[in-house]
């Protein structure tokens, strides 16, 4: 379950990371307010992936 539970992790983070990377490389200057919210969600919910990647890793 550990394994299943760290390579979804893993996709969602990827996913998330190239998202984050598109926002920031191709909208930065075009955001709103609610844009850097929407952003600021996106890098909260990476580090909480980020965090259930670690703790789900093998020691």
């Amino acid at each position: 379950m550990k394994k299943v539970l760290f390579y979804i992790s893993l996709g969602v983070s990827i996913m998330l990371l190239i998202n984050i990377a598109n926002i920031l490389i191709t909208d930065l200057n075009r955001l709103t307010e609610y844009g850097y919210g929407y952003l600021v969600g996106k890098v909260i919910l990476l580090v909480i992936f980020g965090v259930v990647m670690f703790l789900t890793k093998k020691h």
